[in-house]
């Protein structure tokens, strides 16, 4: 599979202090990040709340992020807003480069391009970054999935975007970022005190669970998850589906502390309807049997 990124924002990073700078910004620990490699990180706010997630990928004397183009503009403001005396220069590259993502597909030799390891989607697979020049507008030989195919294989991986599961109302832990994006033995960051503290107290009040659908018609984004027995109050939310290669439907969404285990069944309703649609039953991320 070959999935066309290149809508993402895209930023280049240069100057001497720019790995001093940015894991003094960002949540997880550049200083293991080896030329050839990407790492998974998030932009946080003084509050501990998500800024943004993107991925930086290693080059010899540079870094390149690549982030959700809905955080183009915020993210450039955020990054720059902390440079003062440093020694760094983020530029914004977003319609200068294209951005190819492949998954047990050997990509292309492209003048000029940056290859790095990248596993984004819960496996191994290879980011080429490329100047749109190079190509224009044309690979030969290169069949790119399409979005349903891409958004399948995201909600199976368990994968969060944002403008879905991530905004800035999110807690990384709640998402499970703690998992791939946080390092908790790196020194400090910005919003580093709040998500030590959390970590601290063991437990956020809700987390991104998969979901199946065992009875019922269709599930929605933005269907409301209830218990059984307290029909009236409010227990999670579904922020994306899709339908399974297998024909199960399948959902991630945000389910509440308490009825978060896998196997626990939750009532579906439809926005703010008090009906009951159909059921469905909660499980772990990735999806492994569906």
């Amino acid at each position: 599979m070959i999935i066309d990124l290149s809508e993402h924002a895209k930023f280049r990073i240069t100057g001497t202090d720019r790995l001093h700078y940015l894991n003094g910004q960002l949540t997880n620990d550049l200083r293991r990040l080896a030329p050839g490699h990407t790492i998974y990180t998030c932009a946080l706010t003084l509050k501990g709340k998500l800024a943004a997630d993107l991925h930086i990928a290693a080059d010899a004397n540079l870094f390149w992020i690549d982030a959700a183009a809905s955080v183009r503009e915020s993210l450039a403001i955020r990054l720059k807003h902390y440079v003062i005396a440093d020694d760094v220069v983020i530029e914004d590259v977003t319609e200068d480069y294209s951005l190819l993502h492949f998954l047990d597909e050997v990509p292309p030799q492209i003048d000029g391009a940056i290859k790095t390891v990248n596993d984004r989607f819960r496996t191994t697979g290879l980011d080429l970054w490329f100047p749109r020049s190079a190509t224009e507008g044309h690979l030969p030989g290169v069949s790119i999935a399409n979005s349903e195919e891409v958004e399948q294989l995201r909600i199976e991986r368990g994968i969060p975007i944002w403008g879905a599961e991530l905004s800035e109302k999110v807690i990384p832990m709640e998402a499970g970022l703690d998992e791939s994006a946080i390092s908790f033995t790196k020194g400090c960051y910005l919003g580093q005190e709040v998500i030590s503290r959390i970590k601290s107290i063991g437990h956020v009040n809700r987390y991104l669970r998969g979901l199946k659908l065992i009875k019922g018609i269709s599930l929605r984004v933005g269907d409301q998850l209830f218990s059984s027995k307290n029909p009236e109050k409010s227990l999670g939310r579904i922020t994306s589906v899709t339908q399974c290669s297998k024909g199960s439907q399948l959902a991630l969404g945000y389910v509440q502390r308490g009825v978060d285990q896998p196997g626990t069944v939750l009532e579906v309703h439809h926005g703010d309807s008090s009906d009951s649609v159909g059921s469905v039953e909660v499980k772990s991320l990735p999806f492994t049997s569906i």
